[in-house]
């Protein structure tokens, strides 16, 4: 503001008693919190700290950028900037946190936050609206998820956030943004106005000097501002309800800080106890009011740890030359098999979490066999297993395959199966070969006229084949292993044979697109699945945005077998590794990349990149539509055993038990798959 000084006779204004805009409204926030989001972005508590320097000065707008908005220069509209967020931190959640200051132009939306706020301290029904973050970031596929109608929801798990754009105010915040606290209210009604003192320069010794205004910020002169008049009664009572609004806005601090303390001190007395985790979710849920007192908590934790203990009664494991006590229930092969279990590295249920541990494989096959000497025989007044009518040295071979498979299971679990989404999965009764039967489509329906009579349509069909195959491979325990108690070896085995399993079923899968050339395997029709034949549906060209935009307009084309159109729109984008940056850029851009102008990216969302590691060519790529739309790659699975199974050689006189004082385990997945439909997919072979 331009500095402004006008005398008169009887008042001079200061050049400093400029109108200084108070703050606006400041409400402590949560912009976004670990875990998965509504889109399947999974966020870590480590990504989110390490992004915590982006956030501070990041822009606050109403509502999320519209199609619009990426047309503009600059990109979002300044009419729709509401705030700023400063002062980001990590809570002991892992959320991000911070404070959001409004600007005059958000006056109205920081009304509509403080009225949510009191609501929701009021107990009242409030509508979704938060804090969405609107940012880029690096991510690879994740594990899927089971939605609430069964189906597989795909993740993505975020390895870094490479830039903040805003955190905007919108209905349906998706990954957790809410309003928490107001840290003060803008009192407007009560401005102080400070008084200033006359420069040296503009100074009339026969005239005093007035109490300091605001000057107006209009007119063609500049009169003097009249004294303030004494307060109304309205005035009093706008003071009244500020102070009331104040006050409960401190009221609600304490009420959340002392929430956060209950909560920690209920969490620390429960981790100091002896209690299994339902018993200390059945606690969680019966002191969710912060206002318990020490001494009830302490009482609710006795008593159910007496009736806890009146059920488990403790039991004593002997063997191996000395006793531990195990608060655990159930026959002594049951205990050493949790033992063993826990020794492979496997959680425990609540009810065996006492179960002791063992030292390693050694000491299992002594407290199994009673074999202290390592004879090969079973000693049955040394061992603790004596229920079962014949008990020989195969218990200690089928308890150490029973970890092993838990083990296998697990493991292969976790690991990474990228076909998953692009595929239909189903389960095969036998190993014979499996016809699956396409009718043929049907045209247009015809017209039928006034008591006419209804034509009859012609159909045929036809099929494509496939046989399930059997891939494993066995692995051997041998006595020296378990004499030297190499633990470290023996665990190790269902972890490799999980991964060597995975890969094993991800290159089958691979397989189906890069045989040929990337052409993939020939159909009943005698073409390839990606053909000229076949609609077209491949190319030599390289992705790109126009590339991957022609690709998609071919497979709209696709017509059925009575040559209509489908319309059919692809979910997956399927690429090499060294195509994973190309991918990102080109379906995650708000503008078109690598363009000299300002248009809309059309392909941000519509296609989802899956990494195929197993894809050896660097420029070939795929598009494939949702299986739930056309069933394009069907893979079936023996018995509907999904995970591979471990075997055991249980015969001790005969084999390898006998001849060379070696259990061996054999590991066994079956399965088989092929092509169905080739409508459903697009392939660029550059």
């Amino acid at each position: 503001m331009p500095e402004t000084t006008e005398t008169t006779p009887a008042t001079i204004y200061s050049p400093t008693l400029e109108a200084v805009r108070q703050p606006g409204p400041r409400f402590d926030v949560t912009i976004i919190r670990p875990g998965i989001s509504a889109n399947g972005l999974r966020y870590s508590r480590e990504v989110l700290a390490a992004s915590l320097p982006l956030w501070h000065g990041a822009s606050a707008f109403c509502d999320h950028p519209t199609s619009l908005d990426g047309t503009r220069a600059g990109g979002r509209s300044l009419r729709d900037l509401v705030g700023v967020y400063s002062d980001p931190h990590l809570d002991h959640f892992g959320a991000i946190r911070a404070t959001l200051a409004f600007n005059p132009a958000g006056a109205w939306l920081a009304g509509v936050v403080e009225g949510l706020i009191a609501d929701r301290a009021a107990g009242r029904v409030t509508p979704n609206v938060g804090i969405s973050a609107d940012m880029f970031v690096l991510k690879a596929p994740g594990t899927p998820i089971a939605r609430a109608d069964g189906q597989q929801m795909p993740t993505w798990d975020v390895g870094k956030v490479i830039r903040v754009n805003s955190a905007d105010l919108v209905v349906n915040p998706s990954a957790g943004g809410s309003f928490d606290r107001i840290l003060e209210a803008a009192e407007l009604a009560n401005m102080a106005v400070q008084e200033d003192t006359v420069p040296d320069e503009i100074t009339t010794a026969a005239q005093p000097v007035q109490e300091a205004r605001p000057l107006p910020v209009a007119g063609p002169s500049l009169a003097p501002t009249p004294p303030p008049t004494a307060p109304t009664p309205l005035d009093d009572v706008r003071t009244g309800f500020a102070r009331i609004t104040a006050l409960e806005n401190e009221l609600a601090a304490v009420r959340e800080t002392r929430t956060a303390l209950a909560a920690h001190a209920l969490e620390a007395r429960l981790a100091a106890s002896t209690l299994p985790e339902q018993a200390r979710t059945y606690l969680r849920a019966q002191f969710t009011n912060p206002t318990w007192q020490p001494a009830q908590l302490d009482r609710a934790i006795e008593s159910l740890q007496q009736m806890l203990g009146a059920v488990f009664q403790p039991q004593t494991i002997a063997g191996a030359g000395f006793t531990r006590a195990a608060r655990v229930t159930g026959d002594p092969l049951s205990r050493v098999q949790a033992a063993m279990d826990r020794l492979f590295g496997l959680e425990l249920p609540d009810a065996l979490k006492d179960t002791p541990r063992l030292s390693g494989i050694r000491e299992a096959y002594i407290l199994i066999t009673g074999d202290r000497l390592f004879d090969g025989r079973y000693h049955w007044e040394e061992s603790i297993v004596r229920e079962a009518d014949e008990v020989t040295t195969s218990v200690m071979a089928n308890v150490v395959a029973n970890s092993m498979t838990k083990r296998l299971v697990q493991d292969y679990k976790g690991q990474s199966r990228w076909w998953e989404p692009v595929v239909s999965q189903i389960s095969l009764s036998d190993m014979k070969a499996q016809d699956r039967i396409l009718l043929y489509d049907f045209a247009v329906l015809p017209t039928v006229a006034e008591n006419g009579p209804y034509v009859n349509l012609a159909w045929d069909d036809t099929k494509e084949t496939y046989t399930p195959v059997k891939k494993g491979s066995a692995v051997t325990v041998t006595m020296e292993m378990i004499l030297n108690d190499d633990v470290r070896a023996v665990t190790k085995i269902p972890s490799k044979l999980a991964i060597a399993a995975n890969i094993t079923i991800n290159e089958y899968v691979s397989n189906l697109f890069t045989q040929t050339g990337g052409t993939g395997p020939l159909m009943t029709d005698q073409a390839r699945v990606f053909s000229a034949g076949h609609g077209s549906n491949t190319s030599a060209n390289a992705l790109s945005s126009a590339n991957l935009q022609a690709a998609m307009i071919v497979m709209a084309k696709q017509v059925n077998s009575a040559s209509k159109r489908l319309g059919i729109a692809p979910r997956y984008l399927l690429i090499p590794p060294d195509l994973t940056f190309t991918a990102q850029i080109l379906t995650q851009s708000m503008l078109t990349p690598g363009g000299l102008d300002n248009d809309v990216n059309v392909l941000r969302g519509t296609v989802q990149p899956i990494v195929v590691p197993q894809f050896t060519e660097t420029n070939h790529w795929y598009i494939m539509a949702d299986p739930a739309v056309v069933e394009s790659i069907e893979i079936g699975f023996v018995n509907g055993r999904r995970e591979p199974e471990l075997l055991v050689q249980d015969a001790p006189t005969e084999g390898a038990v006998f001849t060379n004082d070696a259990i061996t385990y054999k590991v066994r997945h079956m399965y088989g798959g092929n092509w169905l439909d080739y409508r459903g997919a697009y392939a660029g072979l550059p």
